[in-house]
């Protein structure tokens, strides 16, 4: 009881944290402008929610709406996909098996994923708390997080020089993460409906929808929606389809994610792929799907505030001689 209600504040909390630290450069914007801050920090504030009400409206019209569909489509490519596999004569118990537990899974998907939804924020009233709470801290992080370094400094006797090289390396990392990660799905995605589109594979917007969204969860997000979209050509296309579909995959997000992502996000997120995967999985063990989402930002950020103390006490040293 006590742990769920920590965690109904540290949740929006930490959201509104984050949000501030992508949405600050636009509060700098609107003061550059000439806005007073409170007022810059209200239209932020509200540009930030009619995003957020736009991202849910899509959601919803794009996929949530669309699940009956989806679940039909998933076991018609599974019966397709387990025909195929009994022609190249792959045990038959192990698909039969695999297709039961499919043909029984998937049409309870929609009530699974509302159902997740409903234990995360513990049905729509609590939501609708946590959602208050997220825009209540996120209005006091942008008006007021740029003092906090100086505050901590002052409150902690820490030294000031350090607590703001930290403060502005981690939010350099968490922004440029968040910038880069936007606009390689961006790019890629495209690129991987294409051939979705040219097959003519049905429920294209809700894998458009699902791709660009869980590209924010580093490499398992892209490949679970590769397997979403590979099981929906099977149902259509067979085993050709699927096969097509599965390059793609390959392509967007080997090659050309590759690619773009080291231009994108540039030194946001210097860290080895492994630990970035490392940082996903303990993420999503300690907080679910934002733990999965927020693991390899935290990580990078806390990597560039290491470096950036690490510079400091070199230039002190240097002084010093």
């Amino acid at each position: 009881m006590a742990i769920g209600a920590i965690r109904g504040i540290v949740v929006p909390l930490v959201i509104a944290v984050i949000l501030g630290t992508v949405l600050e450069p636009l509060v700098e914007w609107l003061e550059r402008r000439g806005l007073p801050a409170t007022l810059a920090t209200v239209v932020s504030l509200l540009t930030a929610v009619l995003v957020g009400i736009g991202m849910v409206a899509i959601v919803i019209w794009g996929f949530l709406k669309q699940l009956p569909e989806i679940s039909a489509q998933l076991v018609l490519g599974w019966e397709s996909f387990v025909q195929w596999g009994k022609s190249l004569d792959i045990d038959e118990i192990w698909l039969e098996r695999g297709r039961v537990a499919v043909q029984d899974y998937a049409p309870r998907v929609s009530q699974g994923i509302l159902g997740a939804v409903s234990g995360t924020f513990s049905g729509a009233v609590s939501f609708g708390i946590g959602a208050f709470f997220a825009i209540f801290f996120l209005f006091f992080v942008l008006r007021d997080a740029r003092t906090f370094p100086e505050w901590l400094a002052k409150v902690t006797h820490l030294d000031a020089r350090a607590v703001a090289e930290v403060t502005i390396a981690a939010k350099e990392s968490i922004r440029g993460y968040f910038k880069g990660i936007g606009i390689t799905a961006l790019i890629t995605a495209p690129i991987f409906m294409i051939p979705l589109l040219l097959l003519r594979v049905p429920l294209a917007v809700p894998i458009f929808i699902l791709y660009f969204f869980l590209s924010f969860i580093p490499f398992i997000g892209a490949w679970l929606t590769g397997a979403f979209a590979v099981l929906i050509a099977f149902s259509t296309g067979g085993a050709s389809a699927a096969g097509i579909v599965a390059l793609s995959l390959l392509v967007s997000n080997g090659t050309i994610q590759s690619a773009v992502s080291s231009w994108a996000l540039g030194s946001s997120l210097k860290l080895h792929p492994v630990a970035v995967l490392l940082a996903t999985l303990v993420g999503g063990t300690i907080a679910g799907i934002l733990g999965m989402i927020l693991g390899a930002p935290l990580v990078a950020a806390a990597k560039r505030s290491v470096e950036a103390l690490r510079e400091i006490k070199q230039e002190r040293e240097i002084r010093q001689e």
